[in-house]
């Protein structure tokens, strides 16, 4: 698998350590865009989509908004099966003196990432809370890509901006740092784990790919039940990445986490319309592909109905999603 964003790795280091694939006849392995880390190469965002076309990897996490232009440009090869959580997962941390998204006006907010799915939500969450963001300034940091949203702490601890936009755990160790977290509408957007593969390539190996959801689904029930285990895979891998401070942090990102995923892996059609509506919905070379066009969650339906999903969590009425916010 490929992954968009480092941001993603909180679930995919569960995923490929936990021992589920494995369970499910296959091991996994995980690259990452953007990134430089050792025993991958260096992949520039541009190269996903072709990445996964031309069979370099069988999966990718993640690629939003370009789906739709391929297939407005007439290739209808991208396919998402699954989506891991429906629901923004960033926080915002803020200086002394701001107590509401008014209060950002004039003052500099830090982003860690100008995706439409990211800097895109937040503005739009911003204006829901009544801040008029045209007069707040955004700046992002030229930070190392994984530890942008420690940076971007520190930063605001010094007095260089008001206010950041942070990963979990960060507002934690913001807070640690005399900041405080600032609350802010939820908006439900499709984000992170989104799980994206080539049409064709899954019609020639179907039962790997529903080898591949099933280990997804229960990586979430991992996530969600085995807090300690799912730690110390954290505490092992991601820490050294992106600037964790102490196990408080890595249980807080767990728990942030378990109670965003989704038992049940389907998108939610708030989340879909909203994240078509950041960077589709208003360009007319594109919008005249509608937002679930390149959805295809049948896979996923087919093992949702053979009751694999109610009997991991022991019953219909527990294998249930977390509630978004009704907010477009």
């Amino acid at each position: 698998m490929l992954c968009s964003d480092i941001s993603h790795m909180a679930l995919l280091y569960v995923w490929r350590d936990s021992g589920v694939t494995q369970k499910h006849g296959f091991d996994l392995t995980v690259h990452m865009a953007n990134v430089e880390a050792a025993g991958q190469p260096f992949i520039q965002m541009s190269e996903r989509g072709p990445k996964l076309l031309d069979g370099t990897y069988d999966f990718l996490s993640g690629l939003h908004h370009e789906t739709y232009i391929y297939r407005a440009r007439g290739d209808k090869r991208f396919m998402y099966m699954a989506q891991a959580q429906n629901d923004w997962d960033d926080r915002v941390v803020a200086a002394e003196g701001i107590n509401s998204v008014k209060d950002l006006e004039g003052k500099k907010f830090i982003i860690h990432s100008t995706a439409p799915c990211v800097f895109g939500n937040l503005k739009h969450s911003l204006e829901i809370g009544g801040a008029n963001t045209s007069k707040i300034e955004f700046i992002e940091l030229n930070a190392p890509r994984g530890l942008h949203c420690r940076d971007a702490v520190d930063e605001v601890v010094r007095g260089g901006a008001s206010a950041a936009s942070v990963d979990l755990p960060f507002d934690l160790q913001g807070i640690k740092k005399g900041l405080h977290r600032l609350e802010i509408p939820s908006v439900p957007v499709i984000h992170n784990a989104t799980m994206c593969a080539s049409r064709p390539w899954v019609e020639e190996n179907e039962d790997t790919t529903i080898a591949f959801l099933k280990s997804m689904i229960d990586t979430i029930h991992f996530f969600k039940t085995e807090k300690e285990k799912v730690c110390d895979i954290l505490e092992r891998n991601l820490s050294p990445l992106i600037g964790m401070e102490g196990r408080e942090e890595v249980e807080h990102l767990q728990e942030g986490w378990a109670n965003l995923l989704s038992a049940k892996p389907y998108p939610h059609p708030l989340a879909v319309w909203n994240v078509y509506n950041l960077d589709v919905a208003h360009d007319p070379q594109v919008n005249f592909i509608g937002p679930f066009e390149i959805w295809d969650t049948s896979l996923l339906r087919s093992i949702d109905d053979s009751g694999y999903i109610d009997e991991l969590y022991g019953g219909q009425r527990q294998a249930v999603n977390p509630p978004v916010s009704a907010v477009i």
